[in-house]
């Protein structure tokens, strides 16, 4: 536990910094070079000339913008995925579990870290967000991006622009990529060590990474090709095991385990890991830009992602005979008079996904631009197969043995979604009444689940010999929006925008074994119900959104936005039931859209040569921010069986406040030496709920009330660069009734923690680049839901760069884009 002490002075002191300079929201972001480096620096050659980057995110967006450059990855981060980039950024929390782990969530300010659909993640336009499902299991498709392809990443926090859906209510993410000026080749390879322990684990795990990207421009053409390997072997996610049993049970007696303390404090019993994930990972992409005309360009791309994972299962316990046990024949073992659940059970998986897109965009800043996309993802394989009952299974006396090789397979081969979008963007010229650009665009997606869980003679086998659920469905949206940026005075800015949207959901299936689970907060087992066939559902509705912006000095700019949004619920929300060896799946067809009002006042100052030029510029900004949040959709996980049962639920309301400071400092002291950081602290409330009214007034789950950033870096050479990050956050109770009070322990909890990093860059020449680091120096352990994160980490990694802009330039660059 933290010094309460310590805590308090950091975050004051973050809060006063912030306070004491006041805000300005940027409203666009101004042009860097391709590097992250501003312009000419004095003092400092200028970088090499390079062609600008078009930012995928659009201009003039009327909310807070944060953004991390590709040089600012190059020297604070330890990176061996694009998950893990954009880690210092203001209230930002990636749940990467392990290296390599597919169900990375993004966490902002108002969204829980198992929530994926309140986020909107887009790499040049092409939505990786997985819209699939509001889950732990439905992350952005992080691996159709490799880290060596970034130039820029913005993130706008908030559902304040027309031009994004309801699904942006914790804010919207866009990558952005470069294309080449001239023939480059780029190669990285990255090597990662975590010694890891928990219980009677002690694990060495060993992650490797390799990407290449060529790229060349011929006249009108430019072209990427790029392939990205990475193999790692993550630390045991889950440790089975349960709450004793009451009533007249029997189990095996063993011996080992250990005996431990819930998240709610009652008595547990723990008898060994499972899902150590072994990841084999790999992308290939194809990206062509052809300009038509001057600022109009054509763009096509192509990724192929494929995924070969196992899990591994340890156990603590062995019974009289000293044989392991992994599971028993009734499902419970016997530890003195008490009697607990217990079961572990390797998987494997295999899966390879397809993305393409297609766009056409003008990027003229004249009086008229369009964009026009499409994109598909398609599930051209995955499936994940889980064994029933490993190893030899004893009797309850201990006495004899069977095998169970049979298994579970989940294949979700088929299912897909697709998107287009169209936007005009009209600048007319200015009139007595001000300047305004005008964006108008259309929308349409459909996402499709075709999920089938089998049973099969063997684990390891795909030959089913009977169905156990057939889940499918689909949604579809189709939006129209018009937003109108009006400059109506020399020192304001008025937005004004609309997206109507109307939604729909159809050709639902919840066939489990001919019959259904009933929706709702309940027990396991649930109470079975009929019909298989859910009827279709549509919804029409409409989102306004309004900002005005002050601008009080040249340096100090104030902003107040509003946005109202709707979240329609996914997929697997509505239609997916599984019931598997070591977790349950439970639908409910009935969910209603959350929906809700979101409210910003934030403020940002620029200021040069603060205190006499000890600190070259100053940038703080501070955020108000708050949620009104009708229907919130919540998923609940129980663990008290041994096996973890997830459902969904409508909570009737909830409200969020909070304040977000954020600070970038640069040349302090000593040029070359900058500093960025923030401060949040969050209110989140359910204020009502008519089906559980008793859970009225208390924290809204998995939301920290503090997190803090901060990331320093010292360039004292252009050869040489060192970076020190820290991140914390507080624990957050993860149950309605918080009755989760015992929050850092393994378990359903959100656990606090604090997290040291470290990097070191040295550019042994022109092309070669040599990096070592170490994340969570300190080896904090903490959970999510129940996982651990990873304990201390090391890296080491060689780039190689060949054409293109001069990354390793350190004294030319500063830490903080904007």
């Amino acid at each position: 536990m933290i010094h309460h002490h310590l805590l308090r002075g950091v975050s004051a002191w973050a809060l006063a910094f912030s306070l004491a300079a006041a805000a300005q929201a940027q409203e666009a972001l101004p042009g860097i070079d391709i590097a992250g480096a501003p312009n000419g620096a004095e003092g400092h050659a200028p970088a090499p000339a390079a062609a600008p980057v078009r930012r995928a995110i659009p201009e003039n967006i009327p909310a807070v913008v944060e953004s991390v450059t590709r040089a600012d990855i190059d020297r604070t981060v330890n990176v061996m995925t694009t998950a893990e980039t954009m880690k210092y950024l203001p209230s930002v929390l990636v749940r990467e579990r392990f290296i390599g782990d597919r169900n990375g969530i993004l966490q902002t300010r108002v969204n829980s870290p198992i929530a994926g659909a309140q986020n909107l993640v887009y790499a040049d336009n092409i939505l990786l967000s997985n819209l699939f499902g509001n889950t732990f299991s439905t992350a952005p498709r992080w691996g159709m991006v490799s880290p060596g392809e970034i130039d820029r990443i913005d993130l706008i926090y908030g559902p304040f622009s027309a031009l994004y859906p309801g699904n942006s209510m914790g804010g919207v993410m866009t990558i952005t990529t470069r294309m080449p000026e001239n023939f480059e080749v780029h190669f990285s390879g990255n090597a990662g060590l975590q010694p890891y322990s928990l219980y009677g684990s002690k694990e060495t795990n060993l992650a490797g990474d390799m990407n290449l990207l060529v790229g060349h421009k011929i006249n009108d053409l430019s072209f990427w090709v790029s392939y990205d390997r990475l193999d790692a072997q993550g630390q045991s996610q889950t440790f089975p095991g349960g709450n004793v049993k009451t009533g007249k049970v029997s189990g095996t007696p063993i011996f080992g385990g250990y005996a431990d303390v819930d998240q709610a404090g009652n008595p547990r019993f723990v008898g060994g890991a499972n899902q150590a994930d072994h990841s084999q990972q790999h992308m290939g992409k194809i990206k062509l830009d052809y300009e038509l005309a001057p600022k109009i360009h054509a763009t096509y791309q192509l990724g192929f992602w494929s995924l070969i994972d196992d899990t591994f299962p340890t156990t603590y316990i062995r019974d009289a005979n000293g044989v392991p046990i992994y599971n028993t024949q009734n499902g419970n073992v016997q530890v003195g008079n008490a009697v607990f659940p217990f079961t572990v059970n390797p998987s494997h998986g295999n899966a390879s996904h397809l993305m393409q897109a297609l766009s056409l965009k003008s990027d003229t800043k004249g009086v008229f631009d369009f964009d026009i996309s499409g994109t598909s993802y398609n599930y051209l394989r995955d499936y994940n197969n889980t064994a029933r009952a490993y190893g030899w299974l004893p009797n309850a006396a201990g006495t004899s043995y069977s095998i169970n090789p049979r298994g579970s397979n989940v294949n979700q081969t088929g299912s897909f979604w697709h998107t287009l979008d169209i936007r005009g963007v009209w600048r007319p010229e200015w009139t007595d009444f001000g300047r305004h650009e005008v964006s108008v665009g259309a929308h349409w997606d459909i996402y499709s689940l075709a999920q089938t869980q089998t049973n099969t003679n063997l684990f390891t086998d795909n030959y089913y010999n009977s169905i156990q659920a057939i889940n499918l469905g689909k949604t579809e949206t189709k939006a129209l929006y018009l937003q109108d940026v009006w400059w109506l005075a020399p020192k304001w800015k008025l937005t004004l925008g609309g997206r109507q949207e109307f939604w729909s959901a159809f050709g639902g299936v919840n066939n489990t074994l001919g019959q259904s689970y009933a929706p709702g907060i309940a027990g396991w087992p649930p109470v079975l119900v009929t019909p298989p066939t859910l009827p279709a559902v549509f919804k029409p509705t409409f989102s306004p959104k309004a900002a005005i912006e002050y601008q009080v000095f040249p340096d100090l700019t104030l902003r107040g936005s509003v946005g109202r949004y709707y979240r329609f619920p996914t997929v697997l929300e509505l239609f997916q039931n599984i019931s598997g060896p070591n977790s349950v799946s439970i639908s409910n067809p009935t969910l209603q859209p959350e929906s809700g009002t979101s409210y910003d006042l934030t403020g940002e100052y620029v200021t040069q040569d603060v205190f006499d030029g000890i600190i070259g510029e100053a940038r703080p900004r501070i955020s108000l921010f708050m949620d009104h949040r009708w229907n919130a959709i919540l998923s609940q996980t129980d663990f008290t069986t041994g096996v973890s049962v997830s459902q969904n639920s409508n909570v009737g309301k909830a409200i969020f406040r909070g304040v977000e400071g954020a600070v970038v400092l640069k040349d302090i002291v000593w040029k070359g030496l900058d500093f960025n950081g923030s401060v949040t602290f969050t209110d989140a409330k359910i204020v009502s709920d008519y089906q559980q009214p008793w859970v009225q007034g208390m924290q809204y789950p998995r939301i920290p009330r503090i997190r803090i950033r901060a990331v320093a870096s010292y360039a004292p050479t252009e050869e040489f660069s060192i970076a020190a990050g820290m991140r914390y956050g507080s624990a957050a109770f993860v149950s309605l009734n918080n009755s989760d009070f015992n929050h850092n322990n393994y378990g359903s909890v959100d656990s606090e923690y604090l997290v040291f990093d470290a990097k070191a860059t040295y550019k042994i020449s022109k092309e070669w680049t040599l990096n070592a680091g170490i994340d969570n120096i300190g080896r904090w352990k903490y959970y999510v839901n129940p996982n651990p994160y990873p304990q201390r980490t090391y890296f080491l990694g060689l780039k190689y760069d060949f054409g293109g802009p001069a990354s390793g330039m350190f004294s030319d660059v500063k830490l903080g884009a904007k």
